[in-house]
This record gives structure tokens, sequence and C-alpha cells, in this order.
């Protein structure tokens, strides 16, 4: 049927048509935050109920998982079919919802509640968006991604490693928790400086060792609780470090001063607490 010269005059060109907007990538980003939400829900719950409730947190580590699972299988330019696929990228978000649902229990008191889970829900978010931007390593945003990552990395290790000492777990333990959650997260360290994940799994069970013996000689140093979690958070920023920039071909004299300045100033946190302490 024809049309009138009015309507054909008011439609443009088929070529200069804008293309309608696609929301796919909206749907998939738009469940991170919905996903972090639940997460700080259930966080907050799990620590302001007296006595604690262990099933709670591994509830909403689990959420965490599935949901994250879900999210990074849609990334459009990721060929995710498997749990082994996603399985680098679940991690963080994973170890990092246990880790920061045993830390704030053991510390966050009163008021300080909700602070720290608004603070933990906002982290969880920055995480997942993270790890859903590592997924295109060309994407512009993709070293901002990897630094943030980093961060959630370090503070996950961080709350385990004090939460160890918090909970006064026996030696054997504690040395093997501490190696395998550092070998774990570990592998999110080298996922950028190493494709081959049977090497990557090989430097991040070196790590594990180190960390984890670390561990068993602070049984013979008088630290506690932060100060004790501050020393093994410093072994393991050293040994990922090094072993990183050694597997992108980085690791030069500057690079080597660098992490010997922050180990120092580490140390040196360690010992005046210690001292002053």
């Amino acid at each position: 049927m024809a049309t009138s010269p009015m309507i054909d005059r008011q439609l443009p060109p088929a070529q200069d048509r804008q293309p309608l907007p696609h929301f796919g990538e909206a749907s998939r980003t738009g469940r991170i935050p919905l996903l972090a939400i639940a997460f700080a829900l259930g966080l907050a719950l799990f620590i302001t109920i007296d006595p604690p409730r262990p099933w709670i947190l591994l509830v909403v580590t689990a959420l965490v998982a599935l949901g994250a699972d879900g999210i990074y299988r849609l990334h459009p330019r990721a060929d995710f079919h498997t749990i082994a696929d996603t399985a680098p990228h679940l991690f963080v978000p994973v170890l990092f919802s246990l880790s920061a649902g045993l830390f704030l229990e053991d510390v966050v008191l009163s008021y300080w509640a909700a602070p720290a889970v608004i603070g933990a829900g906002t982290l969880m978010g920055a995480a997942l968006y993270a790890e859903h931007i590592s997924v295109e390593p060309h994407s512009e945003s993709y070293p901002a991604a990897r630094f943030v990552l980093n961060v959630v990395t370090y503070l996950t290790a961080f709350g385990f490693y004090a939460v160890v000492y918090g909970f006064d777990v026996e030696l054997a333990p504690a040395a093997f928790a501490v190696g395998l959650v550092s070998m774990l997260l570990s592998i999110e360290v080298f996922r950028e400086a190493e494709a081959d994940p049977i090497r990557a799994l090989v430097f991040a069970a070196v790590i594990g060792v180190i960390v984890g013996e670390a561990r068993w000689v602070l049984y013979f140093i008088p630290l506690e609780g932060f100060l004790a979690g501050v020393f093994l958070l410093l072994v393991f920023y050293l040994t990922t470090g090094v072993i990183s920039h050694y597997l992108t071909d980085h690791l030069e004299h500057s690079v080597l001063l660098e992490f010997a300045l922050v180990t120092a100033a580490g140390l040196a946190i360690v010992v005046g607490g210690r001292v002053l302490g």
C-alpha cells in the first residue's frame, strides 16, 4: 500500500535512522547493584543477630556465587559454559563475601554496623562490576577494573588473616586456611599476567605455601590481631607483586625499590604497633 508524500517527507532515509538502543548490556550490568544490595542486606542480618548464625553467611555467599556466575555467563564477549569457565572470576566476590562477614562480625560494634555494611556492599558492587569489565581485556576501562580488583583482593586477604587470629584458630588449620585463601586470591592477581591457567595455578600454589609458612612462623613471634594480619598481608603483597611483575617482564630496579619501601613501611608499622602496644 502506498504511503502519502507527507509521511515520506517526514521519515529520514534508512541509512540515517538511529538504531534502536540495545538493552541487553544494561540489563546484565543492572543485576550487579541488585546482587550487591542483596549481599549487603544478608551481611547486615548476619552481623546483627546475636549469637551469629553461620548458615546466614553461607547462604549469602552462595547467593553471591550463583548471581555472579549468571551475570558473567551472559557477557556478550565471553565464552562461558561451565563453572570451570567462570570460576576465576568468582574467587574475589565469593571470598570477599566470607571475609567481610567474618571480619565485621568480629570487630564491628553498635552504630558502626550500618556504615560498615554500606561500605562492604559498595566494595562488593565495585568488585562485581570490575570482574565483568575484566572479561574483555581490550576494554578502555580494563586498567581501572584491574586496580579495583587488586584493592578488593588485598582487603579480602587482610580480612581473612585478621580473622584467623581473632577467632583463635589452631595453628595447623590456620596455616592451611591462610595458604588456601592466599592461593585462590593469587589466581586473580596472576590472571592478568599469565595467560596459561596451569602456570598461573602453579605460581598461585607457591604463594599459598609461602603465606601458609609465614603463618606458621608467626606462632613463634609475639604478634596478635591486626598486626599479624598486616604482617601476612605484607608477605602476600610482596610475593604476588614480584611474581606478577616477573611474569609481565616489568621486574625492574625501580619496581623492586618500590616493593622494598612498601615492605619497610609495613614492617615499621608492625614493629611500632608491637612496641607501643
